[in-house]
């Protein structure tokens, strides 16, 4: 029984207007000339669908979204996706009678995880949801099968028809077109595809333990030559050596406290000493410096009694003259103007005669001779304690030299040969302790090298046990392969029975699942031409179909889409006659299959035949695709299949 899959509808929306496309009919044919949007509405579906498609300009442009109904297993839904924006990520699932939003869907799975429009869809399909074992960038990495994956089986696109079958040159779907077959087909299941992507990680595990366990063993071989046993064995010996030096440090350290305790009270007179020879020093430097300010006193008392001494001699001999010149430039001064009371060299005012006291004066020279007296009585007091504690501080400077020329004997025959004896006891100790340190490291390696060596042979061991069960488990479904036989000869039938030039055998290959047209793969037959690889597509298409359609345990969709089947195909005779055998194909499975399939199929001529069971939508330079859109005309074309994927 094929996967049951349905297009009844498709409507487009832009901001002038909106239009539905209908697809009631087991066959409909999109026909008008190029550029008029038959391949976008082609797209289009596959969009809906959550696929990315390949848009126009004038589908992005102009187009807000496309609301496609379809029916997928016994369930019929209604599914819009916007163009553009953020809301083009996911798809609205609606009523199919109010059209209300049920819910939205995004189109690939979230951190959050929940369920994605693939997996609803595979669901309603009844579709087996499974991972292939894949590998990118060198790694396993296990892949979802999606219901886009299986979109490929049934979209031919124009820019495909005549180059590649479902993808098959393309290196990153490879892996997952076989095992969409397989599954199409009962070649594997869920436990087969387990396996499989278990011994695709096991292969990653062993590769990076492989190369984990060479690295460490060229770094070994690199760094040092001996082997584990040699290491074990040098280990051992250092380790009995270590311990008997430790042992003879540690009674070197004894003899040594045993030592230090004879020299406590020695050390601890010199540091008494050590601390009053500082004390005197400090006395003898404040002693010093109060005999330099009693100094500074005495002079400055002797400097006063001398400028005493000096004004009273002035005053005695100049007094009594009365100058009529100016003594200093020896002019005249007796013309001069001079106040009563002013001194007549000066012209300040003259003193009065308590000023110039001789007693007054007598008094001074009196008061400051006691002060001199008393300054150099405390000046000699000071300097003789400065002498007593210059020779205090020679006295303990000489004691605190001779205590430690005691103690220096005293340790120098006994302490110092033992100190050096334990620098050199605990160099050979900390030697020791590196070298096992160093040799643990080595051993280290040595017992990671063993453990990726076991990690190595288990890995092996389980791959070899997970490749057996791949291989029972493939054999148990061997079975199957007859219906590969079958659908080969049924294949080779269609394909002959059209005639083509230069094809006289055409089988299905067993174990790539693709077309082999006269002993030659798909890709080296396009040199024969693009109608002849366009056929052998066809065919390869139309006989899964029809073979999902007869048998009730495979599961190939039940719908064909197609785009340009008569791309390649020139205007005689014999590719006319081509075209009318493919299109009564066409109308053969549409009238034995009725509901039960539908095949879409655009073209920019009509058909070549005519059936009831073909619908129509036709579109023209004047009514193209995009509804409310002028259509610039057949000189402004862009074609889908011309863009970039």
């Amino acid at each position: 029984m094929s996967v049951h899959l349905r297009i009844v509808s498709l409507t487009v929306t832009t901001a002038e207007a909106e239009q539905t496309y209908r697809f009631d009919r087991p066959a409909t044919v999109i026909t008008g000339p190029i550029g008029t949007g038959k391949s976008s509405l082609l797209m289009l579906f596959k969009h809906a669908l959550g696929g990315k498609a390949m848009l126009t300009p004038a589908v992005r442009d102009n187009v807000l979204s496309v609301q496609a109904e379809v029916v997928a297993g016994d369930e019929r839904v209604v599914l819009r996706r916007t163009i553009e924006g953020d809301t083009a990520d996911t798809v609205d699932l609606l009523d199919p009678h109010s059209l209300a939003l049920e819910r939205t869907l995004p189109l690939r799975a979230t951190e959050e995880g929940g369920s994605t429009l693939s997996d609803y869809l595979l669901d309603a399909l009844g579709f087996p949801r499974e991972q292939v074992a894949a590998r990118r960038e060198g790694a396993a990495r296990p892949q979802n099968l999606t219901f886009n994956d299986l979109y490929a089986y049934v979209y031919l696109q124009a820019r495909e028809i005549d180059r590649q079958v479902v993808g098959h040159l393309d290196s990153w779907f490879e892996p997952k077109r076989k095992e969409l077959f397989r599954l199409m087909f009962a070649l594997t299941d869920s436990a087969l595809l387990e396996l499989k992507r278990t011994a695709n990680e096991l292969t990653d595990r062993l590769k990076a333990r492989t190369a984990e366990h060479d690295n460490v063993s060229q770094f070994l071989a690199a760094s040092d030559p001996r082997s584990d046993d040699e290491l074990r064995a040098e280990l051992t010996q250092l380790r009995d050596t270590l311990e008997r030096a430790q042992a003879s440090l540690a009674s070197l350290r004894t003899e040594l406290e045993e030592q230090t305790a004879a020299d406590t009270a020695l050390r601890d007179e010199l540091q008494t000493a050590i601390r009053a020879a500082r004390q005197a020093e400090e006395e003898v430097s404040a002693a010093g410096d109060l005999v330099e300010a009693r100094r500074a006193v005495v002079a400055q008392v002797q400097l006063d009694l001398s400028r005493l001494d000096r004004s009273a001699t002035a005053i005695d001999q100049l007094s009594p003259f009365e100058f009529v010149v100016c003594p200093r430039c020896m002019q005249s001064l007796a013309a001069r103007p001079v106040e009563e009371g002013h001194c007549l060299v000066c012209l300040q005012h003259d003193p009065v005669e308590a000023d110039i006291d001789p007693a007054a004066i007598e008094a001074t020279r009196t008061a400051l001779q006691q002060q001199l007296e008393d300054a150099q009585r405390i000046q000699q007091s000071d300097e003789a304690h400065f002498e007593t504690t210059q020779q205090r501080a020679q006295q303990l400077g000489f004691a605190v030299a001779s205590l430690r020329r005691q103690l220096d004997a005293q340790t120098r025959d006994v302490v110092a040969p033992r100190f050096d004896a334990i620098a050199d006891a605990s160099s050979r100790v900390a030697a020791l302790k590196a070298s096992i340190d160093a040799i643990t490291q080595l051993r280290e390696s040595w017992a990671r090298v063993r453990a990726i060596d076991k990690d190595i042979r288990d890995i092996k061991a389980e791959r070899r046990q997970v490749n057996k069960d791949i291989k029972e488990k493939s054999q148990q479904l061997a079975a199957r392969q007859t219906l590969l036989a079958d659908l080969s000869t049924e294949f080779g039938q269609l394909l002959t029975s059209w005639n083509l030039p230069w094809v006289n055998t055409a089988v299905i290959d067993s174990n790539t699942y693709l077309p082999v047209v006269d002993g030659q793969p798909f890709e080296s037959l396009q040199a024969s031409g693009g109608g002849i690889a366009t056929s052998i597509n066809l065919a390869y298409s139309l006989t899964l179909l029809t073979f999902g359609l007869d048998h009730a345990d495979v599961l190939v969709p039940s719908l064909l889409v197609i785009d340009s089947p008569r791309k390649a195909f020139g205007n005689n005779a014999s590719d006319r006659q081509r075209a009318t055998e493919i299109y009564s194909r066409f109308r053969t499975l549409a009238d034995a299959y009725g509901e039960r399939l539908q095949l879409i199929i655009a073209d920019n001529d009509p058909p070549p035949i005519t059936s009831d069971s073909f619908g129509k939508v036709e579109f023209d330079y004047e009514n193209p695709m995009v509804p409310g859109v002028d259509h610039p005309g057949p000189d402004h074309i862009v074609r889908i299949e011309n863009q970039e994927s």
